[in-house]
């Protein structure tokens, strides 16, 4: 096998681990508000912690074409297009897997653009550098997919919440997090920084409460409304104020059980976070 090939390929199965290992390492927080953990299944009826785990492992072979795709090429419209694909059929194999539950299409969005800019940093000047893997991330996002455009709407029951509530309560979703160069990735690694002294778990709540504390997730609102959401911020950003698990962080918890929602948003956004942490972690890719 030609060698540069074979390093191609090494890099992308390496990186699309690497995002598997953030989505399982994302479900394994326990405990977590309104979310799928190790213990239990949160406000969801119809997700626990194996399916997860089965949709994890299914959705690695095509952020590895994904990788693939982007080896070796900038960050353009044609990669929109050649990774817009491949995420089509990653959430086919995802729906297949699962039953048709939807487990991580929006990581499928956010992770799939990461591990892209991440092979094609890669690839062209041999690292992945995180002063401008977000800044890559918001310019492939904001490229547009002409073929999605195109094609008719053929699963209505599968569009995500964040599609539904968009329009209603003005918010920007999944894409305008992505454009904007995923600014809450962000403040969550800057918050992973600011807890040297606690274990990697607590670190990891620490990255999700900041998240929960500042996103308009619109899976909340999807399931109920402005002031709910409103409540949500205010209890994550005093649960975070102090180590864990404190008051603030339990009355989260019941309070997304009393309401049964689901801060699914940022639990995509924490994967993320993860996937990217994980990086600087590992020596010669940061």
């Amino acid at each position: 096998m030609n060698k540069v090939v074979e390093k191609s390929q090494v890099i992308s199965w390496t990186l699309a681990k690497k995002v598997e290992a953030a989505l399982i390492e994302e479900v394994s927080l326990t405990p977590k508000p309104g979310l799928v953990d190790r213990l239990n299944n949160g406000s969801h009826e119809d997700m626990n912690y194996q399916l997860f785990i089965k949709s994890a492992r299914a959705l690695t072979p095509y952020f590895y074409e994904m990788a693939q795709a982007a080896w070796g090429k900038p960050v353009n419209q044609e990669l929109r297009e050649a990774i817009a694909q491949i995420g089509r059929q990653a959430e086919e194999a995802m729906y297949q897997a699962t039953d048709q539950v939807n487990t991580h299409k929006g990581a499928i969005w956010s992770l799939g653009l990461l591990v892209s800019v991440s092979a094609s940093q890669m690839s062209l000047q041999g690292f992945v550098d995180t002063r401008t893997i977000f800044d890559e991330v918001a310019k492939l996002a904001a490229y547009p997919d002409r073929t999605y455009q195109k094609a008719p709407v053929s699963r209505e029951s599968k569009v995500t919440h964040g599609q539904k509530v968009k329009q209603q309560f003005g918010v920007s979703g999944a894409y305008g997090e992505a454009v904007a160069g995923y600014p809450h990735v962000q403040l969550a690694l800057d918050e992973y920084e600011r807890h040297t002294d606690e274990t990697t778990q607590m670190r990891n709540l620490h990255m999700l409460l900041a998240i929960i504390g500042s996103l308009d997730d619109t899976c909340i609102l999807y399931r109920s409304n402005q002031e709910t959401l409103t409540h949500v911020h205010q209890l994550a950003k005093e649960a975070n104020q102090t180590a864990l698990p404190n008051q603030a962080f339990l009355a989260l918890i019941a309070y997304c059980e009393e309401k049964q929602i689901s801060p699914g948003g940022s639990a995509d956004l924490l994967a993320a976070s993860l996937y990217v942490q994980g990086m600087k972690e590992q020596d010669g890719l940061l």
